[in-house]
């Protein structure tokens, strides 16, 4: 069963608007990604950062979420960014080819 999810945003008035996401991306829980990426949209922002680092499963419906929020972003001239993506999503991004179309801000290294 898919925890629930949950978003932040920070930043608006900048122009950026940060979506920080945690928990599992599924079909369960797509909707609610959906409708909080295309909030973020309407409401202006240029650069949209989806910040992945609390989220622990990424399906199919996900990606497709990230991608179709990609497009939108793109056709009004803005841009998406996703940002510290655990290595169980780049490792989906990876797999379909996405880390060469999506820009990707990775996780600092440990020290």
């Amino acid at each position: 069963m898919a925890r629930d999810v949950r978003f932040q945003e920070c930043l608006p008035h900048t122009g950026v608007t940060v979506v920080s996401v945690e928990g599992e991306i599924d079909l369960a829980t797509v909707p609610g990604l959906r409708a909080r990426l295309a909030a973020a949209r309407e409401e202006g922002c240029e650069c949209l950062i989806v910040d992945l680092a609390g989220v622990g499963f990424l399906d199919a419906s996900g990606v497709g979420a990230l991608v179709a929020a990609r497009r939108a972003m793109n056709a009004r001239g803005g841009r998406l960014v996703l940002a510290r993506p655990r290595p169980v999503v780049s490792r989906v991004l990876g797999i379909l080819g996405l880390d060469r179309v999506f820009e990707i801000v990775p996780a600092p290294a440990a020290r």
